[in-house]
């Protein structure tokens, strides 16, 4: 499985528009084979020459921190799965992923994910 990270400093980078990297990690049997570094200078906000750059990799999956509707789009419509709202150590994640246990705060929707509850139950009165 390959899978792409926008990184810096070996952590996913949390602004997907403004990366100038990304890490490509081959990921085998659950564990990091193989990692490289793909620069995408002078592509930062195309979405269409990022969408290109990531398909002629065979990036399956992309794993990023906050990303644009437009740019999931883009990407969606080239046959690869994004997975937003992650954090932490490229490899560590890539890791998780692989596991079935990475875990995600998708951020791209601005709700925030306020859930009100107002219901009775328990507590002292």
């Amino acid at each position: 499985m390959k899978i792409a990270m926008p990184v810096r400093n070996g952590y996913v980078n949390e602004h997907f528009g403004t990366t100038q990297e990304f890490a490509v990690i081959e990921v085998e049997n659950g564990k990091v084979k193989n990692t490289q570094i793909l620069s995408n200078e002078g592509l930062q906000h195309n979405h269409g020459g990022i969408a290109n750059m990531l398909k002629n990799e065979q990036i399956e999956v992309i794993i990023c921190g906050g990303i644009g509707g437009h740019m999931i789009q883009a990407l969606q419509q080239m046959g690869i799965k994004v997975v937003n709202g992650a954090a932490g150590p490229i490899q560590e994640v890539a890791e998780a992923y692989a596991a079935g246990t990475l875990v995600t705060r998708p951020t791209q929707c601005g709700c925030g994910g306020h859930h009100h509850h107002h219901h009775g139950g328990g507590g002292c009165h």
